[in-house]
């Protein structure tokens, strides 16, 4: 029986599967591009009951994601076709041990209650879709894109093919929203240069998830 999904992409045929995954072990990043949409719901679900009850608003179902996506697109060599679900299991193992990295971080210092508030969800929203929609409003609202769970997914596909620099100053000043003066020193940069360095990360995840909406449910 398949995970409960918010979203439903499009389905596949088990050859396509089939072909995509085998393109994906190559390392072709279009490839485990759409396989990351096309089962983003069900590892959505999958992280989302590992969280549980125990876990709730002290670990991010979309920051184990983030993480574990990163992982895959680095670690794609040691994924193999094993049948029609194989790249989902394969996925979901790598989720697994990012999810308990963060379990482990938790118990081994006393809760913090900055973080613990930082996890909360805003107004109803996951911390990714609040920043979607402060970064990227039209990809809520555009045709192309008609529902808010599967522009958060392109972004969190896109965020993994970022280059680490991109990717730092996204998560740090827009998605932890700390503030710039702290990146800047850690990052070894002017407070200018990093806005301008953020700049260009957010041109180059918009144009990433443009091409990635063509793979997600509503896509045109």
């Amino acid at each position: 029986m398949q995970d409960p999904s918010p979203t439903q992409p499009t389905p596949l045929s088990p050859d396509e599967i089939q072909a995509v995954c085998v393109q994906a072990s190559t390392g072709d990043q279009e490839a485990i591009t759409r396989l990351l949409c096309y089962y983003h719901g069900r590892l959505l679900g999958f992280t989302i009951r590992k969280i549980g009850v125990d876990w709730q608003g002290k670990i991010d179902a979309e920051d184990v994601l983030q993480e574990s996506y990163i992982a895959i697109f680095s670690g794609i060599n040691t994924f193999t076709y094993q049948g029609e679900d194989s790249f989902y299991h394969w996925a979901s193992r790598i989720i697994d041990h990012r999810f308990l990295d963060q379990v482990r971080a938790l118990r081994r210092k006393k809760r913090d209650a900055t973080r613990e508030v930082t996890m909360q969800a805003v107004g109803g929203e996951s911390r990714h879709a609040s920043m979607l929609g402060r970064l990227m409003p039209n990809f809520i609202t555009a045709s192309h894109i008609m529902r808010r769970e599967d522009a958060v997914a392109a972004m969190l596909t896109c965020m993994a093919k970022l280059p680490d620099e991109y990717r730092i100053a996204i998560q740090r000043l827009y998605l932890d929203e700390e503030p710039i003066k702290a990146v800047a020193d850690d990052m070894g940069k002017t407070e200018d240069a990093l806005r301008r360095l953020a700049g260009r990360a957010v041109e180059r995840l918009a144009a990433c998830m443009g091409q990635a909406t063509r793979y997600l449910s509503n896509a045109g």
